[in-house]
């Protein structure tokens, strides 16, 4: 007869539920790890590099024909003017693309590093506002408004990347309305509302995309970089806020981000 075995002598024959790793196959998986990383990272850069190339491609383009064309001795006194304008056009998108680039490698290098003070919100708008005075920005301050903490120049370039996009993507010339109101204890949130295009619901989930432009016909002829909105997110959650937007094609779009309130002792 076979006796029963026990308990003991069947842990002996089953194989651990968590096998013994020796140095060699924890260095294998490390480096397994490692070079799946770095395969990202590879195919994270390729594709920007991609979409930069199809950046500096059309304003590249576009300054060869128009130097070209300035060298014909046939042109008239307007057409060359005309030629000159297209210059100085994509001359200052490509000196806006480099611009935001660097602005972007810097926030995500440290060499811009955030200098939190306690200041004034409506203090900091009226002086952003009167940059874009020549277009109609309605204020819609909460009463009180307490003071915020954060850097004054990150969240200064958040409110003119916010209104300039708003003011382009506005044909209809309708006002914007700009407000900042405590939405939750120990936060203010600053929003930027405008009544122009918006932004198509495909689009949406994409806008915080490095180079993403929304590809549609009623903005056709209107020209970007794809950065601005990164930069901004990366400068708000650099001071712990959080940014956000609601868009309706056709009917506008609200961007808004999140300042916390500073505290009496700062």
């Amino acid at each position: 007869m076979f006796s029963s075995p026990n308990e003991s002598s069947i842990s002996t024959l089953l194989p651990s539920a968590e096998p013994e790793w020796n140095d060699g196959d924890q260095n294998l998986v490390q480096a397994f790890q490692e070079n799946q990383t770095l395969r990202e990272h590879i195919l994270h850069h390729a594709q920007l590099m991609q979409l930069l190339t199809h950046q500096l491609a059309t304003p590249l383009t576009a300054l060869n024909g128009a130097v070209h064309l300035l060298s014909e001795p046939s042109l008239t006194l307007e057409q060359r003017q005309e030629f000159l304008e297209v210059t100085q056009q994509k001359l200052y998108s490509l000196t806006k693309l480099l611009r935001d680039l660097m602005a972007l490698r810097n926030v995500e290098t440290g060499k811009i590093t955030t200098q939190p003070i306690a200041f004034c919100l409506q203090t900091l708008v009226k002086e952003v506002v009167a940059e874009l005075a020549a277009y109609p920005i309605t204020d819609q301050f909460g009463a009180k408004l307490p003071q915020v903490w954060g850097d004054r120049w990150q969240v200064s370039q958040v409110l003119v990347n916010f209104l300039s996009n708003a003011i382009k993507y506005s044909p209809n010339g309708r006002a914007i309305d700009l407000g900042a109101a405590v939405k939750q204890v120990g936060w203010v949130e600053i929003w930027v509302q405008d009544y122009g295009l918006g932004i198509p619901e495909a689009d949406q989930p994409h806008l915080f995309d490095r180079f993403y432009r929304v590809k549609h016909g009623d903005r056709q002829n209107i020209e970007g970089t794809g950065l601005g909105l990164s930069l901004c997110k990366l400068l708000v959650e650099n001071q712990g806020g959080q940014l956000g937007f609601e868009s309706t094609h056709g009917a506008g779009s609200r961007f808004y981000f999140t300042l916390p309130i500073a505290l009496p002792s700062t």
